[in-house]
């Protein structure tokens, strides 16, 4: 093939790879002139993450990452008391996938943070990302995208139109207040549930409101077979970047509802150890400490009532403690 006819060729394929983006861009335009509707969910509140981890000083914090559990189950506030390091709370739903969270610590971690890897078990097993999710919370924010792993935007591509659908207010058309969202907030402004502190955890008092103590829908077992290995490499990816960059990274077990689980006693601890052989990472909160009572929990078999809540973050400090982490 002569030069003349690879550029030609090459130049016919840009015009097929613009040609095929040219919609999916032509749809997130369009997305992003229909106004937010959502700013009191859970899933809006990764704006207001992502805004912790840029715009707070870094150097000293602890930055406590995962699913809901994250949100619902620590106080940043009583942690930072007893660590005197400032504290933040930057999960927001496990069906963001783990990668979402190591990206996000890889752009804005900074050497002296300390990480805490606090992931439920769907984090750690390959059940996949959830699209819809994706989309409520990223919307058109471009630091939000910016971390999302590449290998998972042909599906939000694909999922985009669901997403502007359910969007779609019933009593708003585009002539009316036509206008661009932006996400470009300044530091501590940015819109997120009433539910939520200004360190990103949930500080609404709370209580057991599950009919039967845990939510018979939604039974987990646990054992070291349901761990996915590129979930794990990828943790161990990154914890060697973070060791580069001087960022320390350690790990605890979210809090689980005991009432929900269905392996036996000897499948969990294996699970705990196979865990901790494989992350090789500090554990702050082990498996058997972190499958507490029923009554602790919420609205979720992942999510800590205020009392809950109260007793894993002293289970966490202890932790801290030990690893010398400490005031």
């Amino acid at each position: 093939m002569t030069k003349q006819a690879f550029a030609g060729y090459l130049g016919k394929l840009l015009v097929f790879l613009l040609a095929l983006c040219l919609p999916f861009a032509l749809l997130i335009g369009c997305i992003g002139f229909v106004p937010e509707t959502t700013q009191q969910s859970l899933l809006y509140t990764l704006h207001y993450k992502l805004d912790l981890l840029r715009d707070t000083p870094g150097g000293d914090r602890i930055l406590i990452a995962g699913g809901s559990s994250t949100e619902y189950g620590t106080d940043c506030q009583a942690i930072a008391d007893a660590t005197s390091r400032p504290t933040y709370c930057v999960g927001v739903t496990a069906y963001l996938g783990v990668d979402m969270y190591l990206n996000m610590l890889e752009r804005y971690a900074q050497p002296g943070d300390t990480v805490i890897l606090m992931l439920e078990h769907l984090m750690l097993r390959d059940t996949g990302v959830d699209y819809l999710v994706l989309w409520q919370a990223c919307g058109t924010d471009p630091d939000a995208w910016a971390c999302v792993p590449p290998d998972l935007w042909l599906g939000a591509a694909a999922s985009a139109g669901r997403y502007l659908a359910q969007r779609w207010p019933s009593d708003w058309t585009p002539l009316q207040g036509l206008h661009w969202t932006t996400y470009d907030y300044a530091p501590g402004q940015t819109p997120h549930s009433d539910d939520f502190g200004p360190l990103g955890d949930v500080v609404t008092p709370r209580t057991n409101i599950l009919e039967h103590k845990y939510n018979t829908q939604d039974m987990v077992s646990l054992g070291a077979e349901i761990l996915d290995q590129d979930n794990l490499r990828a943790i161990r990816r990154f914890t060697k970047t973070m060791e580069q960059r001087g960022v320390t990274v350690l790990f605890s077990h979210a809090p689980l509802n005991a009432l929900c689980v269905t392996s036996s006693a000897e499948d969990n601890a294996a699970y705990a150890d196979a865990v901790r052989e494989e992350l090789g990472l500090p554990v702050l909160v082990d498996c058997p400490d972190a499958v507490m009572d029923a009554g602790y929990f919420y609205d979720s078999n992942n999510h800590l009532n205020s009392e809950g809540a109260a007793l894993y973050t002293q289970k966490l400090i202890e932790g801290l403690k030990n690893s010398g982490l400490t005031a």
